[in-house]
C-alpha cells in the first residue's frame, strides 16, 4: 500500500528475518517461470513446479494455488480467515484489503457463493497477474477496486460484516505491512465500516513463540482492544502467521464455546471448508505475553519497525519449527504472509 503523510515515528513494518533468502529469480529455476513483470511496488515473478504455481513479490513468497485445482494449495495462514463465520454465520457481504494471488477471494467465492466480496489492491499488476495466473474472477460476487485500502475505506459509503486485512508491500527490509493500516485511528476508521455484530481479521508476520518471535502481535493486539471488545490469536503451525480476529461481541468466548458453535454449522453443511474445525483448534488460550505493556498503534506514534524484529528463543521440542510442507515452510522457506 502507498504510505500516507501522516506523521509517524517509524514507517513501515520490517519483514521478519528469519534468514537470508535468495532472490525469487534466484531461488527458482528460469525454467518454471510463467511470468515476470515489474510496478512501482514489485518485482512480479510466477512460476510452476511440482504441480503448483507460486507467486513472488521481490524475494517474498506470496501466494500459491494447485495447478490441477485454484482451490486447493494456499498457505495455512489462510485457512484462519474462515473462523469470522463463528462470531457472524450470516455474513453476505466482506471487504478485504490486499489480493495477491486471491487465495482467500477464491475460499469465499467456492465456501460461501451467498457472500459478496470487495477487495482493495493497490497494484494494478498484482490485479492484471491474479486474474490472469490464479483463476481470479471478477463478477457479481467478487469486485475489485485498485486503490489504496485506507482511501478506499475512508471514501466508501458500504458497511460491511467483516472485514479482512492481508495487504503487504515491499519495503526496506522485505515484506512489510503499511503502518497506516494497522493504527488505532485505521481500526476505528474500519469500526465504522462495519455491521453491529460485524468482525475483522488481520493476518501478521509473526509467531508467539520460537524462531521469529517478534513484539508486534502483541502491540497490534493492543491497539485493536482499544477499539474492539474482544481479540481472540490463532497462530498458523507451517507457517510465520498470527492471525488476530477482532469483534465486536462483547462477550468472551473460549475454545468449549466455539466448538460448540462450530459443530451445527459444520453439521448442517453451512460450514463446508475442510479444515474447519482442525484450524478452530488453534486457537491460543492466552493473549500474546505483555501485550499490556506493548506501544498503542496511532498515526502519531507507530514504532512498528522495532517492533517487528524478531528475537529469537533458543529451541526446544515444544518450540521446534514445523517441517517444511506445502502449505508452509520452514525458517529459509516460509511462506511470509502478504496477500494470500
Amino acid at each position: 500500500m502507498r504510505k500516507f503523510s501522516y506523521l509517524v515515528a517509524a514507517g513501515v513494518v520490517a519483514a521478519l528475518a528469519a534468514a537470508p533468502r535468495a532472490s525469487a529469480q534466484n531461488a527458482i529455476s528460469e525454467t518454471d517461470i510463467e511470468y515476470t513483470g515489474t510496478s512501482p511496488y514489485h518485482n512480479i515473478t510466477v512460476s510452476d513446479a511440482d504441480g503448483a504455481r507460486t507467486l513472488y513479490f521481490d524475494d517474498t513468497m506470496e501466494s500459491r494455488m494447485e495447478l490441477n485445482n485454484p482451490f486447493a494449495g494456499a498457505f495455512e495462514y489462510t485457512d484462519y480467515f474462515q473462523m469470522i463465520w463463528l462470531w457472524k454465520p450470516d455474513i453476505k457481504n466482506i471487504l478485504m484489503l490486499g489480493l495477491g494471488g486471491a487465495s482467500t477471494q477464491k475460499a469465499v467465492a467456492h465456501y460461501h457463493p451467498e457472500a459478496a466480496m470487495e477487495t482493495a489492491e493497490i497494484d494494478p499488476l498484482v490485479a492484471d497477474v491474479a486474474q490472469k495466473y490464479f483463476s481470479y474472477t471478477l463478477g457479481d460476487k467478487q469486485k475489485l477496486a485498485v486503490m489504496d485500502g485506507r482511501q478506499f475505506l475512508t471514501h466508501t459509503k458500504n458497511i460491511y460484516d467483516a472485514i479482512l486485512m492481508d495487504a503487504y508491500t515491499q519495503g526496506r527490509y522485505g515484506a512489510s505491512i503499511p503502518y497506516e493500516l494497522v493504527t488505532k485511528e485505521f481500526f476505528q476508521l474500519a469500526k465504522t465500516h462495519l455491521a453491529p455484530d460485524g468482525v475483522l481479521a488481520y493476518n501478521v508476520i509473526s509467531t508467539l513463540q520460537g524462531y521469529n518471535t517478534s513484539d508486534i502481535v502483541a502491540s497490534i493486539f493492543r491497539t485493536l482492544k482499544e477499539v474492539f471488545p474482544q481479540v481472540y490469536v490463532f497462530q498458523a503451525q507451517t507457517s510465520l502467521n498470527v492471525v488476530l480476529v477482532a469483534t465486536l461481541k462483547k462477550d468472551a468466548a473460549n475454545l468449549a464455546a466455539l466448538k460448540k458453535i462450530a459443530a451445527p454449522l459444520v453439521d448442517s453443511k453451512q460450514i463446508t471448508f475442510p479444515n474447519f474445525l482442525d484450524r478452530l483448534n488453534n486457537l491460543q488460550p492466552t493473549p500474546p505475553k505483555n501485550y499490556a505493556q506493548s506501544p498503542l498503534l496511532t498515526d502519531d506514534f507507530a514504532p512498528v519497525e522495532s517492533l517487528s524484529q524478531s528475537h529469537p528463543i533458543p529451541l526446544t521440542p515444544s518450540r521446534s519449527p514445523s517441517p517444511a510442507l506445502r502449505d508452509g515452510s520452514d525458517p529459509e522457506g516460509s511462506p511470509r504472509g502478504t496477500s494470500p
